[in-house]
């Protein structure tokens, strides 16, 4: 396997950038965009793995009803992910893996309140030109 190129790099790093903004904003077209037709999003909360969620559709529709019923909370209590600098590596030829961490904040009173953190497996492929995730594999801890 070819090293990672700091074009990958750059990209993946943007692309990163883009699905934690346009979650936090809720912003469904640019979210949207962050995931490829085939994508898989598995999560474990407090212990508990929910279903499997797959294909870019069915993964809109899951956040359309997170985000409706207030999951990252509403309006001033609405989560901010604070993430950090990601590890990438090359799976394959055709396939990148990013893994992060992030903790979710909301303030309340003017203060900064933690919601919760998460690590996130990334695996990350590049269609048309532009990185996508194809799986997301995301462990979290709710308060």
């Amino acid at each position: 396997m070819s090293p990672l190129l700091p074009h990958e790099r750059s990209a993946v790093l943007d692309l990163l950038a883009a699905v934690k903004y346009a979650k936090d904003d809720e912003d469904a077209s640019r979210f949207e965009a962050c995931w490829s037709p085939e994508a898989r999003l598995e999560i474990c909360s407090n212990g508990t793995s929910m279903e499997p969620v797959s294909g870019r559709e069915a993964i809109m529709a899951f956040y359309a009803r997170v985000w409706q019923s207030g999951g990252h909370g509403k309006a001033d209590l609405r989560e901010v992910h604070v993430a950090e600098h990601p590890d990438i590596v090359r799976l394959s030829d055709s396939r990148l893996l990013a893994r992060h961490a992030a903790s979710f904040f909301y303030a309340e009173g003017g203060e900064p309140k933690l919601r919760g953190f998460g690590q996130f497996h990334d695996e990350i492929v590049f269609e048309d030109g532009a990185p996508r995730i194809a799986l997301r594999r995301s462990t979290l801890i709710r308060r």
